[in-house]
Order: C-alpha cells, then structure tokens, then sequence
C-alpha cells in the first residue's frame, strides 16, 4: 500500500481533488508548508502512483524533512480530514472534509486568550492548531496548573532544545506536573535546580565521550541520581567510565539502576563491582572460547550460566577447565556444559585442581581404552560407551589392565571387540580368574578343539515355587558388586 492514499467516502462520493469545504474552510487558516504537504499527498492518492508514493520520496520532492512532512499530516489530522495509520510503514489515509472524525475542542478564548497570545510568541514560524492549544489547557486543568507555568515550561523547552514540538512540551509539563511542580514559583525552582548542576552534568558528559548537549531529560537523570538514589559525583563518574564509549546517557541510567539494585554506592563500591562483573565477563568469554563457540551477548551467558555457576562456589579457573573437559568429549552447548557443571557439582569437585586431576584420570583411562583398542585391531575412537565397558572391567569386576589387554588380543577381528572383549571377561570372572597368566591360558584353551561332549542324563529335575524364582531374579540396582558373593 502506498503511503498516501484516498478513503472509501471519498472515492465514493465521487469529490473533486479539491473539495471547495477544504477551500473555503480550511485553508485560510492553515500553515504554507501544510497546506503544500497536503496537496501533494491528495496528488499522488488520485494519481494511484506507486513508485513515488513513500513518505521518503514525498520529503524528497518537497524539500522537507520527513519529520515535517509527519507533522504536517498531524496538523490535518487534528482538523479531522486525513487519518494516519499507526502501523509501519505509515500510511494517510484522505477522508472527506464535510465529515471530520476528529471534532475540534473547544475552550474559553476570553480566559485563555493571554496563553494563547504567549505561545504565538514562543512559535513565530508555527501557527498552533486548536486543538494543540486545547492540549495545553486540558492538561493545565487536570492538574490545576498556572498559565505562567506551562509558559515558562515551554520557553526552557525551547531554550533548552532549540526546536522543539508541541507533543515534547507536553510530555515535559505532564513529567514534571506528576511531580507537583504546578505554580510559576515550584516552575522556576525547578528549573533554577537543574541549571546549577549543568557543571556536573558537563563533567559527566566528557567522561561518557559525549559532544552533545544536554537535554533536559539528562538534568532529570542527574536529579533522580543524586538526589532519589543517593549517589555523590565521583561514584556517579566512577560509573561513567564504566559504560564509556557504550551508549551514553541510555546506558549509564542503566548501570545507575544496576548499581542501585546491587548496593553498590560508594565509588569504591562501584569500582569493585565493575571490576567483578567486567571479570565474570571475561570468564564468559573464556568458557564460551574453550567449547570452540561463539555468543553475541556474553551478558545472557553471564547472567543465564556463570553467576549461579559461582554462587555454587566453583573456583573460576574450574569452570574453565571444565570447559576444555567438555570440547574434549565434543560438548559444545551452554546447556549441556551446565550438565557437566552439575555433575562436577554433585562430585564434589570445585577447584581447579579438582577439575584438573578429575581430566587426568580420565584422560589416562582414555589412553588405557585405546590401548585396548589397538591390542583388537581396532582403530575406533573412544567412546562413551567403550568407557562404561572399561570401567566395569576394572572397577565392578576387578580386571588388571594386562588381563583385559589378553582379551582384547583374543577379539582381534571381531566386528564388536570391545563386546567380544566384555563376553570372554566375564567368563573369567565366573571362574575366578583375574591374573593375566592364567587367563592367557584359558582363552587359549578356548580355541583348541574337543570332542563334544556326552549329554548328560544323571541331572536331577527340580521344580521351584515362585517365591524361590523371586529370590534368584533379584532388581539389579539393588545388587551390592563390592559385596556379592559369586
């Protein structure tokens, strides 16, 4: 849809480009430049062109901004005969003069007639609508607010910006209206109170980098710092070189707020917690750096893994040395380095030299596993589960290193050593048999051929209730290995 375009009324009434109502009762009273815009916009909503209907090309061919040419459609749509959508892209929507959907507001022009003439002053190039001015004097009633107050705020509006819209006004006497400020005395006292900072808030602006001036916006920040928070200027400073070069004013609300929510005050206690967070920080990095990742926003991975990761008391340098345990065993995400974090956690095991001798040993039984390997012919790398294989070999059953290597060598060629691995150790086990000798000559005597034997026929039938079958087919997990008697 173009940005300009003609309402259903209008099409289906069938008007002139130029209806003689808009003529005749609307443009003796308008602003050049409006007039202008709105003219232009009609043009291209009956022209139907596409190509040159955007608010960019309409700013272009006017020789406006395109803040102008927004304002100028504001302007009629205050008057009730244009509508402007409040979706992006914006679009104008032309409706018909004789049916405005915005009634003007109405006021006391004899009561008012001294604020009226005041703001014509303050705005010499703009001639206020009524309804702008009935603005002003609907937001001077709700709060009972003098008239030589909403005057004195919209000359320092004006002093203070330059140039400035009716809508910023507003939002200033509305701000400071919430306030209590409503009399010509509070006004004044308000403004003669942010002007005797402007010393600390030029210091504050250099050591942010910042060239511009301050706003009256950046006053109000300063106030609400010093005298709601509680904040003297070299903590205050102490802050700004914290967030220079990123984001002025903005970011350093941010970090007040950040700071205040911390209880960090002083500039001492400010320095201090900059300098920790800008550490957890750089530890972020280093975690994300060892799992071979990379994250745009190290504040989330701080915030979402590194602070609970040090309130459970890991040493910094054990987190990043689980992290080089994780890139080793192909870990590669936050969310599953969290679940090595907490397994490391449940270990007990939280410094560094911990973590360190904790990658030794597993690194070791690593090197022990692709000896075993190798001794079966084969070149797969460890796995996760040739691990479980490895350590209930040399753990739960009691096998030497050298008598599980015997086995591997008598699984050379199998398609599944470490399974083949795992059958003949087990029949070692059944028979007692640990020492690598012993079982050498065993698994030899596997291979040598014997004459089957005679079925056997003295065996004795046996016939067992259930609960005696219960006894025998016990729950695993509540078998206790260390203690079995085979």
């Amino acid at each position: 849809m173009g940005f300009c375009v003609l309402g259903s009324d209008f099409i289906k009434n069938g008007f002139t480009p130029v209806d003689n109502v808009f003529l005749g009762g609307y443009l003796p009273s308008a602003d050049a430049t409006d007039i202008k815009v709105y003219f232009y916009g009609l043009y291209l909503a009956a022209n139907g062109s596409q190509t040159d209907n955007s608010i960019e090309k309409v700013a272009l061919m006017l020789k406006l901004t395109e803040e102008r040419v927004l304002a100028a459609f504001r302007y009629w749509e205050e008057q009730g005969i244009v509508s402007i959508s409040k979706t992006h892209p914006v679009t104008i929507t032309y409706n018909s003069v004789k049916t405005p959907l915005t009634p003007v507001v109405r006021y006391n022009a004899r009561e008012y007639s001294t604020f009226v003439e005041e703001m014509a002053r303050l705005f010499p190039q703009t001639v206020l609508t009524p309804n702008e001015l009935a603005s002003f004097i609907e937001l001077m009633r709700a709060y009972k607010m003098e008239i030589n107050a909403m005057l004195m705020i919209a000359r320092y509006c004006l002093d203070v910006k330059g140039v400035v819209g009716v809508p910023y006004i507003l939002a200033v006497a509305d701000n400071w209206a919430k306030q209590g400020i409503t009399t010509e005395a509070e006004v004044n006292a308000h403004i003669a109170e942010l002007e005797q900072n402007s010393e600390d808030i030029r210091m504050i602006f250099k050591t942010l980098g910042l060239r511009s001036l301050p706003t009256i916006e950046d006053r109000q920040l300063y106030l609400k710092w010093t005298k709601d928070y509680g904040y003297n200027m070299d903590a205050i400073l102490t802050a700004c070189r914290y967030c220079k070069r990123k984001g002025g004013m903005h970011k350093l609300e941010t970090v007040m707020e950040e700071l205040r929510n911390a209880g960090a005050y002083s500039a001492q206690e400010v320095a201090n917690y900059a300098e920790n967070k800008e550490k957890t920080k750089k530890l972020a990095q280093d975690i994300v750096t060892g799992i071979g990742s990379f994250y745009a926003n190290y504040d989330v991975v701080v915030e979402t893994y590194v602070i609970p990761w040090l309130a459970k008391g890991f040493e910094e340098n054990a987190l990043r040395g689980i992290s080089r345990f994780c890139f080793l065993r192909n870990i590669r995400t936050l969310d599953a380095v969290d679940d090595i974090v907490e397994r490391f956690y449940k270990l007990g095991i939280l410094t560094e030299e911990g973590v360190e001798a904790f990658i030794a040993r597993q690194l070791t039984i690593d090197a022990s596993i692709k000896e075993v390997l190798a001794a079966a012919a084969s070149a797969s790398p460890v796995s996760n589960r040739d691990r479980e294989f490895y350590r209930t070999f040399v753990e739960a059953w009691g096998m030497p290193h050298e008598t599980v290597l015997v086995a591997a060598r008598h699984s050379a060629g199998k398609s599944f050593p470490m399974a083949e691995i795992n059958r003949l150790l087990a029949m070692l086990k059944e028979r007692g048999i640990t020492a690598p000798d012993e079982a050498q000559g065993f698994l030899s005597s596997l291979g040598q051929k014997k004459e089957p034997a005679a079925p056997r026929s003295d065996y004795r039938k046996q016939n067992y209730t259930r609960d005696q079958l219960d006894s025998v087919f016990v729950n695993p997990d509540e078998v206790d290995l260390d203690n079995l008697d085979v």
